[in-house]
């Protein structure tokens, strides 16, 4: 009974936390297909009740996981990135960053293997997915502010009504160099270095 009174003691919002950590860890380590409300349950030591007060299911502490995932590496940055009183070329290498350490850091980690299953697969790519779709309205207001300071070539006539379009094809166009034939192919796909030098042939 004194270790139930102690689970319990736990601060709704503590208890809730402590399922994400422990679920975005297992599924780091073993894909979402490996992984059961079970398995979750085991490290912190609960029952379902518990976490059926929290979550509807498995892929609603899974999507949980990866936006707090995504708003961890992304808010702060993403923040700078729309502050229009900072300057462009402050901003150049906050931007690189994002894209150098925090989509390719999330690649590494959840690039798919030749074994993923199907499952495995349709999720990581939702999670980048929505990671992209996070950056796309500050990376428009960046491209913006660059061509209002004369800081990049305006060549494709940008303009404030279809500035999110074309941020929304430049980076989705990114993503699909990133897994081109990943999937369907002998695996080979295009490097953060080529994606980089095709961005900057864009504007400079």
């Amino acid at each position: 009974m004194l270790s139930l009174k102690k689970k319990s003691s736990k601060k709704p919002e503590v208890r809730r936390q402590e399922l994400i950590d422990v679920a975005s860890a297992l599924f780091a380590e073993k894909g979402y297909e490996a992984v059961s409300v079970r398995d979750i349950l085991n490290v912190v030591d609960g029952a379902p009740g518990m976490f059926y007060y929290y979550f509807k299911s498995k892929q609603d502490i899974y999507i949980a996981a990866m936006e707090q995932y995504i708003s961890q590496r992304l808010e702060r940055k993403c923040k700078i990135i729309e502050d229009d009183t900072i300057p462009f070329d402050k901003k150049l290498p906050i931007f690189r960053s994002m894209v150098e350490e925090d989509i390719q850091g999330y690649m590494e980690r959840f690039t798919p293997q030749a074994d993923t299953s199907i499952s495995d697969t349709s999720y990581k790519l939702y999670d980048l997915v929505h990671m992209l779709g996070r950056m796309v309205t500050p990376y428009s207001k960046f491209i913006l502010q660059g061509i209002h300071e004369k800081r990049l070539n305006n060549r494709f006539r940008i303009t404030e009504e279809n500035a999110e379009a074309f941020a929304t094809f430049v980076l989705y166009g990114a993503w699909g160099m990133v897994y081109n034939r990943k999937f369907t192919g002998d695996g080979s796909s295009y490097d953060l270095e080529n994606i980089l030098k095709i961005t900057d042939q864009l504007f400079y």
